[in-house]
Parts: C-alpha cells; sequence; structure tokens
C-alpha cells in the first residue's frame, strides 16, 4: 500500500511508554486459536496528542497489543473512524499495514475498489471479511478518503464482487444500532434479513457496547445464518452493569464445504484494578475465573460484578443452543 510522502512523514515511531499487552494476559490463548481473529479497532491511529470522548486519538501500541494478542484482522469503519479528519484516517491506515490485515477504511476510492473487500485464505477457504459503519458521528471526511458506509446498494455490489473474486464464506462485520440497547432494533433485523438474502453467511455486529442477543436467520436459499447482533465491548473504561466486557463469538466452519458446524461465545469481563502490583486493565474470561482455572481472585465487589456479568450474558445468548 503506498502513502503520499506527507502522511509517510506524519507516521513517525513512537516512544515505547505504552504497554497493553498485560489486558490480553488472560485471554490470548483464546484468541491465538482462532485460525480468523478479527477484532474492531474503534479509534484512530492519529499520534500526539492523544485523546478520549468525543474525538478520539489513541497510542498505537494499543493495534500492536492487539496484534500480539493474536488478531488477524483490524476492522477500521465504525462511527469514530474520522474523528480526527483525514489524516487521522490516513495516519492509522500507515500504522496498520504491513503489520495486520485491516478493512473497513480506504485512502481513495481506486485502492477501495482494488483491496476491497477483504478476502482471507483460512484452511483452504476463501472468505471475505465486509465492514462498514451507521455513521461518522457527522464528521465531514474530505475527500479522496473514504470509509465504508451502511448503503444496501453498496453492500450488494460488495457481496457480488467477493464472490466474483472466488469467496467462499462471506462475513459481515457491521457498526449498527442504538447504544445501550440490549436487544437490537427493528432497522437491525430488517438489514440482517438483506445481507442474508444477497448471500453473507455470517453477521457480527458492533456499537451498542452492550452484548444483544443472537439469533439464527435464513436467506434466499434457505441456508442458516447466525448473528451476534453485538458483541459489546472488549477494552474500554465504560464500569456500569452490562458495558463492564463483551463476548468473543467463536464460530467454526468447515473448510471443506463452507458450511457453519457450531456457533459459542467466551464472556469476557472487563477488569480494572491492580494484580501482582500493577494497576492495569485485564481481561478475564468469565468461565475461567468461575471455576478456578485461572490464578486470579477478585474483591468482593469485582467478584459479585464478574457472576453478574456471566449471568447477564448467558441470559442474553441463551438461545445460542440453537446450534448445539
Amino acid at each position: 500500500m503506498s502513502h503520499s510522502p506527507q502522511v509517510a512523514a506524519a507516521y513517525l515511531p513512537q516512544s515505547n511508554s505504552y504497554d497493553f499487552s498485560p489486558c490480553f494476559r488472560f485471554v490470548k490463548l483464546y484468541i491465538e486459536q482462532a485460525d480468523l481473529a478479527v477484532a474492531n479497532l474503534e479509534a484512530p491511529l492519529a499520534g500526539k496528542p492523544y485523546s478520549g470522548y468525543p474525538f478520539f486519538s489513541m497510542p498505537d501500541e494499543m493495534a500492536i497489543a492487539s496484534i500480539d494478542a493474536g488478531f488477524d484482522v483490524l476492522l477500521t469503519a465504525n462511527n469514530h473512524a474520522a474523528d480526527k479528519g483525514k489524516k487521522g484516517l490516513f495516519r492509522t491506515l500507515a500504522v496498520l499495514s504491513g503489520k495486520v490485515k485491516h478493512t473497513g477504511s480506504f485512502e481513495n476510492i481506486a485502492q477501495r475498489d482494488s483491496i476491497y473487500p477483504l478476502i482471507v485464505n483460512v484452511k483452504g477457504l476463501k472468505t471475505a471479511v465486509l465492514n462498514c459503519t451507521y455513521d461518522l458521528n457527522g464528521n465531514i471526511l474530505p475527500e479522496p478518503a473514504l470509509v465504508n458506509l451502511i448503503d444496501t446498494t453498496e453492500i450488494e455490489k460488495d457481496i457480488k464482487t467477493a464472490k466474483e473474486r472466488g469467496a467462499e464464506f462471506i462475513i459481515m462485520c457491521i457498526h449498527w444500532g442504538n447504544e445501550y440497547t440490549q436487544e437490537s432494533s427493528f432497522d437491525q433485523k430488517n438489514l440482517a434479513q438483506f445481507m442474508a438474502n444477497e448471500g453473507v453467511n455470517l453477521i457480527i455486529g458492533s456499537h451498542p457496547h452492550v452484548v444483544q442477543e443472537f439469533n439464527v436467520i435464513y436467506g434466499k436459499d434457505s441456508i442458516a445464518v447466525p448473528v451476534f447482533y453485538s458483541l459489546g465491548n472488549l477494552l474500554s473504561n465504560q464500569r456500569e452493569r452490562y458495558k463492564n466486557g463483551g463476548v468473543l463469538a467463536k464460530v467454526e466452519v468447515n473448510s471443506g464445504n463452507g458450511k457453519i458446524v457450531s456457533c459459542t461465545y467466551m464472556p469476557l469481563f472487563l477488569y480494572k484494578g491492580i494484580l501482582n502490583g500493577k494497576y492495569q486493565y485485564y481481561l478475564l474470561q468469565t468461565p475461567d475465573y468461575i471455576s478456578d482455572k485461572i490464578a486470579v481472585k477478585l474483591n468482593k465487589e469485582n467478584d459479585f460484578l464478574l457472576k453478574q456479568f456471566d449471568a447477564d450474558t448467558k441470559q442474553r445468548l441463551q438461545n445460542i443452543n440453537e446450534w448445539q
């Protein structure tokens, strides 16, 4: 991927003043075991000064830690993609390029046309990863930069292009829905059905920051399409009930025929506190904690919050047993 001299000059190596790898310490093995692990990178890598809400810019080390944890693809189409304008978007692409596969935002339409949809060979199964978002928080992204927005005409074209380029399995990773709402919206359901009818095999949602329900829908060809409407949060500073964690969705696919074999999930509670003398954020897989499979003992308050999140998540995703 080429970059203009201005972008190349703007991308300067950062000092190693941050280390986010401890956040993934307990869940890294689960991520690495996946043949294809995908995560939503919901903030631009726009460089210093770093900033939080409402216009994010996070350290490069966050992306590096995600890659080191085992994620194979990072998604960049979300409502914060244009928080720092074209410069922030270009710098994000520059940081990621050569380090990890990524998709969702592009320097220009020519680049998008050449590399999108992203197609990954997963154990011989050509898998397309699509990515789009409902909005850019009202931010105007100057041309020629662009971020994939939810547009049914474009989605239909992208699915067709994926198939023409040999995709045998199509995943849509979509940024949609209403924040903090535990039930998917009417629009989400309608859009999911449209994508299933067009040939998408799996739909994974983000943006609400809470876990939403799992469902099975059927396309025109009567093939079952699993939908995780929202996986909730992974790493964030949102501490309220339902927001203090998320799930890793695990979908097993037969690489020989592209048929989905099973759908499961791993609940992850985000603990903010001290472990081994260090203050940090840690992702903890709730079943392993509850069954004493990880050597972590939380204080009474966080022990309660973790178990509460685990119970809430199991309730929300109870119908995933349809795949068992």
